[in-house]
């Protein structure tokens, strides 16, 4: 890459690298609290506050996901298009919309909390904490769409910075609160935990609001008056709002399934809650945990790809998918095989519960789509295919509710574990489908499959056969670091090595489908 594009290469993983910083630093401090809170609340109590926070996930997710897209899209057009007054102008209405939106989704939470609880979560222990959370709803939304305007911005610190903020005031009112109040049973530890998200999410709106607007001023950019904003906004709004919304309302009833179903395949309330508690809050969190490294540039990629489509740079399009893939399948396939290997130590060290690292070994296959998926969908945004990612998470979590009424009470533990391979596959392999067909991207084969399952996959099967040399922890770690230590050695040598082979893009053309347009929306 030359001139510019050496610039805005250097930019984006400038900003990618401090985005992994940040989120490895707030996904350590979240996996600690879980630690912590697992051993405050017991398994029954995290079971209980997951309940809690997926009928609250659906309403922030309605109410944050479809405006930040829209703010990043809207002041990456306008800007391009050297016009960032216009531009300003579109974020703070998105603010202004975010807000009103969050509002109503305020009242409509405080006012089914009963419902919510007696019906959908069969659970009248969850109410408190539901109307606990509802408030944090409009300033979510609001600081939502300040991070889509700084992604547009390509800025990094004032995003990074927030989320740790929230973070930390989150585990800082919880802990307080705690200490002021102990809880006299699981109910009012749930509502001590989520009265430390509404403070944490009003603390960050204010924070994010600040940062705003010092930036607006030092942009210098003025309002302007535009025209057809609703045109605008809503194909870009409503394709993903509307998948948040079935999406986040079929994953909540999918949650509320399950300790019902568990308890249906033979066991009880207690433990029923129990194994969704080790599986939902201990197992789940800590797969996603390394993810922490690719998230970043799966949100950093959308206005590059946005832009890149704008300036109808096809090659550019092409290579940039190719890299996010292969490097994804690197990284993503040796945290396979080591949570493979060693799925059962890491959850004996962290949680003491050997049984999380049991379906943590299980479930290690699926997370290459698992990363992969998240990667795709940036892409696919930055593409314009709000609608293709609202057809296929559609299909995604139809089939997860009616898998989850079917095999959960039939095999049990055994049966969610299945709901989420099945899932996992399924979404990623329609998402990647969809963009292989776009750009005709190619995925290097031996580069970013068989090398990174070779090179992991040996050192941690002759590791995992090596008797310990002392205690677990400092065994655990010494055996992990040198997996990865022969892993990278790998890598240099043959990075090293002389090759005849193109390294960079393919040279294929890319597809004509490729150069779509803001129009097509």
């Amino acid at each position: 890459l030359k001139g510019g594009n050496f610039i805005r290469t250097k930019l984006f993983l400038r900003n990618g690298i401090i985005m992994v910083v940040s989120a490895l630093l707030i996904r350590s401090l979240s996996l600690i609290f879980r630690v912590y809170l697992s051993g405050a609340v017991g398994a029954e109590g995290i079971g209980l506050i997951q309940l809690v926070l997926s009928v609250y996930l659906v309403y922030a997710t309605v109410s944050s996901s479809g405006i930040t897209l829209c703010a990043t899209r809207l002041f990456t057009d306008y800007a391009a298009a050297g016009n960032p007054g216009a531009g300003r102008t579109c974020v703070e209405k998105c603010m202004c919309f975010a807000f009103l939106s969050g509002e109503v989704l305020c009242v409509l939470m405080l006012t089914t909390a009963d419902l919510t609880a007696s019906v959908l979560l069969q659970d009248v222990r969850t109410s408190p904490a539901l109307r606990l959370l509802a408030p944090s709803l409009p300033f979510l939304a609001v600081s939502a769409c300040i991070r889509g305007y700084f992604c547009a911005r390509r800025k990094t610190v004032p995003t990074s910075s927030e989320q740790l903020l929230e973070q930390l005031s989150e585990i800082g009112v919880f802990i307080l609160l705690l200490k002021i109040h102990p809880p006299g049973n699981i109910s009012e530890a749930c509502s001590l935990a989520v009265t430390g998200t509404t403070a944490a999410e009003i603390l960050s709106f204010f924070y994010s609001l600040w940062w705003f607007r010092r930036d607006i001023h030092h942009v210098g950019c003025h309002r302007e008056k535009i025209r057809g904003f609703r045109q605008q906004m809503l194909p870009i709004l409503l394709p993903v709002t509307a998948n948040a919304c079935l999406r986040s309302g079929l994953s909540a009833a999918e949650n509320a399934l399950i300790p019902s179903g568990l308890q249906r395949s033979g066991m009880t309330e207690t433990e029923a809650l129990g194994q969704y508690g080790i599986l939902s809050g201990m197992t789940l969190p800590l797969m996603v945990f390394p993810s922490v490294l690719i998230l970043p540039f799966a949100v950093l990629i959308v206005p590059e790809i946005s832009e890149a489509v704008m300036n109808r740079r096809r090659k550019e399009i092409r290579c940039l998918t190719e890299k996010m893939v292969s490097s994804t399948l690197r990284y993503s396939i040796p945290v396979t095989v080591i949570f493979f290997f060693f799925g059962e130590s890491i959850c004996s060290l962290l949680y003491h519960r050997p049984e999380a690292g049991k379906a943590l070994s299980l479930l290690s296959p699926v997370i290459p789509f698992m990363y992969l998926d998240s990667v795709v969908d940036g892409i696919l945004k930055g593409l314009n295919e709000q609608t293709s990612y609202f057809v296929f998470n559609t299909i995604d979590s139809i089939l997860r509710v009616l898998m989850t009424m079917l095999l959960v009470p039939l095999w049990g533990l055994n049966g969610m574990l299945t709901v989420i391979i099945v899932s996992e596959l399924l979404n990623t392999l329609l998402s990647l489908g969809r963009l292989i067909h776009l750009t005709e991207f190619r995925i290097p084969l031996r580069s970013s499959l068989l090398l990174p399952l070779f090179g992991m996959g040996l050192p941690c099967f002759l590791a995992q056969k090596l008797p310990s040399l002392c205690t677990p922890p400092v065994d655990l770690l010494l055996k992990l670091g040198c997996c990865f230590l022969f892993y990278g050695l790998l890598l240099f040598i043959l990075r090293a090595l002389p090759s005849n082979s193109h390294q960079g893009c393919s040279s294929r053309p890319p597809a004509e489908a490729v150069s779509c347009t803001r129009s097509q929306s």
